[in-house]
């Protein structure tokens, strides 16, 4: 394999290029991973997107791989390519904290399915991103680790709980990262830095061997710079596992083949077939004019690329929060409920003040939730009656400042928390597909701040948003664009 004197600035490459130049020969896995742990250790202190930085292992896995490849053994797109985890998904010998000071010394003695599968697929696992603490919330601010920062502006939150993942991806640390979403977890932090986040279907993806929070509602799904990105990383993660109850024995598609120009469904010139429905209700009713502004300009480009939108009406959505509140809530209290009575003290302030609301859910409540939530998922499918995908902000605002706790949004005075999830917990408690699409931008005070639309799917249907968000990247060349300015 060719070695490159030069310093490979990955903060523009995607798995796509790097893949290429990889099995060809031209990038050495060695030299890519060298230059990744080099632009971690130059950005981390800043950032504080990774809590444990793998530079051993990631250097031993790499020379490994070179030698895989040199012998004609190329796994596939992510064969020595650099990823990360974030902090709460297990991997053998590797300490993992969930962003918490209770688990701060914990080493799992075996790989989640996710590690496994990502190991299978040639990958190498450079670090593990810095979360919200227990993901129990959507602002990063970990009073344990640090704060992650917004690579747009480091005076701003990143969002989480994935917050990390999105960081690291956003400022080139990482090609990809495996973030968890359970009320907008992946989105949140992808819309606001300014990168490509997928929720998948529940139950595409195995969540052995990682931490829960609210186990009917968590999710498992991938970070990176570009739809084909997400698909690369998805083929390798997605399928049912037998030791996790909720995956569904389905058959995983090659996202790669659907997204291409070859393999979609109708082919490049079935783009103009794609259809999106924008829902009436609920979604536009809170949103900064600024972030508006930047949907409808998303969806005037859309007609650029042959994709057509129009509205649709939506019933149950004043559901919405009371189901995913009851849900959310009482199962983290039910997790973490002996650690409350034991570790109490252990906890940062925000995160028990959550898990002790959660101690007031009611069975009552919790029951009554399930039910609305399965009203809710079927106003979603019958919007999505002749249409692809709904598409919908990600969040109403951009990226606060990392010491708000609210916002203003005509006149109305806004919890932070509530402002960042108020679009995305309704498709964790239906469970359907959510994929972040980076929109545009927002000024702010003389900064850019990026911000997202999600493409909402049927269920198991992650390769019509891949092929929708593909085609546009193709034709406006997002992932090339959106490139915070860092040194």
């Amino acid at each position: 394999m060719k070695r490159r004197s030069s310093f490979l600035n990955t903060l523009n490459l995607t798995i796509e290029q790097l893949s290429k130049d990889i099995s060809s020969g031209d990038i050495s896995p060695l030299d890519l991973i060298e230059d990744t742990l080099e632009r971690i250790a130059k950005l981390n202190p800043k950032l504080h997107a990774f809590i444990t930085i793998l530079e051993d292992y990631a250097r031993q896995d790499a020379k490994n791989a070179e030698l895989e490849i040199k012998q004609g053994k190329y796994k596939g797109p992510l064969h020595g390519i650099p990823v990360s985890l974030k902090d709460l998904i297990y991997m053998k010998g590797v300490r993992s904290t969930s962003g918490s000071k209770i688990l701060s010394n914990f080493v799992p003695n075996y790989d989640s399915t996710i590690v496994k599968k990502l190991k299978n697929a040639g990958a190498i696992i450079v670090g593990m991103n810095n979360t919200h603490e227990f993901a129990c919330g959507l602002t990063n601010i970990n009073p344990h680790y640090g704060s992650s920062k917004n690579p747009w502006d480091t005076n701003r939150m990143s969002g989480g709980s994935s917050g990390g993942s999105a960081v690291a991806v956003s400022a080139g640390m990482t090609t990809a990262s495996i973030g968890t979403d359970t009320s907008g977890s992946i989105r949140v932090p992808s819309s606001l830095c300014g990168v490509f986040g997928l929720k998948p279907t529940y139950g595409r993806v195995s969540k052995y061997g990682v931490q829960e929070l609210a186990p009917s509602i968590d999710h498992i799904g991938p970070i990176a710079r570009s739809p084909w990105d997400i698909a690369a990383v998805l083929q390798a993660i997605a399928g049912y596992d037998k030791l996790d109850s909720s995956t569904i024995d389905l058959p995983v598609p090659d996202y790669i083949k659907a997204i291409s120009e070859e393999g979609g469904k109708e082919g490049k010139k079935g783009l103009d077939k794609f259809k999106l429905g924008i829902p009436i209700q609920f979604f536009f009713d809170i949103i900064d004019p600024k972030v508006m502004r930047v949907f409808e300009k998303f969806v005037d480009k859309l007609n650029g690329c042959g994709i057509s939108a129009a509205s649709v009406n939506m019933e149950h959505t004043d559901k919405i929060f009371d189901s995913w509140r009851a849900i959310r809530l009482g199962e983290s209290a039910t997790v973490h409920s002996e650690w409350m009575k034991s570790r109490r003290s252990d906890y940062g302030d925000n995160v028990i003040s959550m898990l002790e609301k959660g101690m007031e859910i009611t069975a009552v409540e919790y029951i009554r939730a399930h039910k609305m939530r399965k009203e809710i998922r079927t106003a979603f499918l019958k919007a999505m009656t002749g249409y692809d995908a709904l598409l919908v902000p990600t969040t109403i605002i951009p990226a606060p400042l990392l010491n708000q706790t609210t916002v203003n949004i005509n006149r109305d005075t806004i919890e932070v928390y509530h402002a960042l999830s108020r679009l995305t917990t309704a498709f964790d408690i239906t469970g359907l597909p959510a994929l972040n699409v980076p929109a545009g931008f927002v000024e702010v005070e003389k900064d850019k701040l990026p911000v997202g639309v999600q493409l909402i799917g049927k269920p198991f249907d992650e390769e019509m948003l891949l092929r929708i968000s593909h085609a546009y990247d193709e034709h406006y060349r997002v992932s090339e664009q959106i490139i915070p300015p860092l040194t």
